[in-house]
């Protein structure tokens, strides 16, 4: 192959690959944290030939390394991986360079892939989610747009649309808003507001309609220009679910209940038809959940590019987007705690002294009788099945010896107590949903999965 020559580079999460005559000069960051690297990558030459080995971390989606080359990032679980390791390693070691062989593409497509539409179905419902997902988003509308498999590539679209079904369902819940907004009518018989003079000319008295007044008024009710965008965006999620069924499969049944909730309250909004006219309104604090239905319809008719034709396409060009997994894990297990009973008073992301612990509250322990302090940390790390991180461990027991932690159990802990830490790791393992086990050589530390939702296989 031309060395010149672009070609889509092609990763799943977490594994790496050689790839000949290539060389990356710099990576690509997660919302341009250096922190954040989209994958990691080392250039070297072997036999004058120049090679570049590549590794993705936790984030997926499609851009464009500075060289030009497409690169697309997918969830795939390496299970063949996860199963070298639990044959050959025991507990209490993990030797990091154990890699499973992928034979050929066709090995590939039988391995599991993260239902990241199931996942983003059920955070939707936490509270604040909009700011959350917000978070897990980093797209680029600047960057020269990627052409993709719409059905096979696309996480971009759904991300989208799911977020604004869901805000749009409080808006339902809470009530339409009313205000006044501009009514332009040809009116028969009678005159209302201001009469506008060249319409009335031009539609009526030119065409012997003397009695016929074309007026513009202001009327108080749903018909806004807010509720008129809203309805503009909702057609076009409309023709998007019909059109991308299979995509969405994993949530249909919810999606439809919730898309046919939301229209019959829209039944009688007119669509806009100009949509600058949405760039000058402004926003009532007590109808915050607008403001965030906005800002996401005009992602999507940008991203559909202002055309209802182009939702339905199988290919079509994107902009550079990623998503981060870690993130979605995290929200997706802190749903998973709430519907639980056996947890409660779960907060998230508490912060102290410039620390931010993932999930703090109570638990119910299988080892102790009582309901439990708990420090939880979610950790996206799919080997924590069969093994452990000491520096997982010595940042959640970090968490847990703050002062400021005890302040927060002062009621319930004393001080010479210590409290207990759990890790809550992916797993695909169903057996081992929500069930907590000690980690053997740490004190009050303990591990448990969440099984990630998975499509079928191929």
């Amino acid at each position: 192959m031309n060395n010149d020559s672009l070609r889509l580079i092609r990763l799943y999460e977490h594994w790496g690959q050689v790839i000949e005559h290539l060389e990356i000069k710099k990576g690509l960051y997660f919302k341009k944290d250096n922190n954040c690297p989209v994958f990691q990558y080392e250039n070297k030459t072997e036999n004058d030939v120049q090679n570049c080995t590549i590794k993705a971390n936790y984030y997926i989606g499609v851009g464009t390394i500075p060289n030009g080359h497409p690169i697309f990032i997918s969830p795939k679980v390496n299970s063949k991986l996860l199963k070298l390791i639990h044959e050959n390693l025991d507990d209490e070691n993990l030797d990091n360079a154990v890699k499973a062989k992928i034979e050929n593409e066709d090995e590939i497509k039988s391995l599991p892939e993260v239902d990241v539409v199931k996942m983003l179905s059920e955070i939707v419902k936490l509270p604040n989610a909009t700011k959350e997902i917000s978070a897990l988003l980093d797209i680029d509308w600047n960057a020269t747009e990627i052409e993709v498999d719409h059905l096979e590539n696309d996480y971009l679209s759904p991300f989208l649309v799911l977020q604004f079904l869901y805000i749009m369902k409080t808006i339902v819940k809470k009530g339409l808003k009313k205000s006044y907004y501009t009514v332009e009518e040809n009116l028969n018989s009678r005159i209302k507001g201001k009469i506008l003079v060249p319409q009335t000319i031009k539609q009526n008295l030119l065409k012997n309609r003397a009695t016929n007044t074309y007026c513009k008024y202001q009327e108080f009710g749903y018909n806004s220009i807010e509720n008129q965008f809203l309805k503009k965006v909702l057609e076009f999620v409309k023709n998007y679910l019909s059109a991308n069924k299979e995509l969405l499969s994993s949530a249909n049944s919810e999606i439809q209940h919730t898309l046919n909730y939301i229209s019959s309250a829209f039944d009688l909004i007119t669509p806009l038809e100009n949509i600058r006219e949405i760039k000058g309104i402004k926003h009532n604090k007590f109808y915050k959940e607008y403001k965030d239905a906005i800002q996401i319809g005009e992602l999507i008719l940008k991203f559909f590019s202002y055309s209802i034709t182009k939702s339905n396409k199988t290919k079509r060009k994107t902009p550079p987007y990623w998503i981060d997994m870690s993130r979605l894990f995290e929200l997706y297990a802190y749903k998973r705690l709430l519907e639980n009973s056996e947890y409660s008073q779960i907060k998230y992301h508490w912060r102290t002294f410039g620390n931010e612990v993932d999930f703090i509250g109570f638990y119910k322990n299988p080892d102790k009788k009582n309901i439990s302090p708990v420090i939880i940390d979610a950790k996206y790390k799919l080997h924590y099945e069969n093994s452990k991180e000491h520096q997982d461990m010595r940042q959640v027991a970090g968490y847990s010896r703050l002062k400021k932690v005890y302040d927060y159990f002062s009621d319930k802990v004393n001080n010479n107590e210590i409290i207990d830490c759990l890790i809550i790791y992916p797993t695909l393992d169903k057996d081992k949903e929500l069930k907590i086990s000690e980690i053997k050589a740490y004190q009050s530390i303990y591990k448990m999965g969440i099984c990630l939702p998975t499509k079928n296989s191929v």
